[in-house]
């Protein structure tokens, strides 16, 4: 059986992260690896998450000292 971006499923998370990184080779002119476009989507998703994380423990001091 053959494996890779080229032959996943379609609809399934492999088949739409391939497409997407396609997309962005089109766009941009540019090589776009799929293993780059997850490792750059798993930190985008960390630093979301750090981030609101962040937002919920220190904007509630920050709204108090405002009022």
């Amino acid at each position: 059986m053959k494996s890779g971006p080229a032959f996943a499923r379609p609809g399934s998370e492999l088949a739409m992260i391939a497409a997407l990184a396609r997309a962005i080779s089109r766009a941009t002119g540019t090589n776009v690896e799929v293993e780059t476009l997850k490792i750059l989507m798993i930190f985008s998703g960390a630093g979301l998450l750090v981030s609101l994380v962040a937002a919920m423990i220190y904007g509630q001091a920050f709204n108090a000292a405002l009022f």
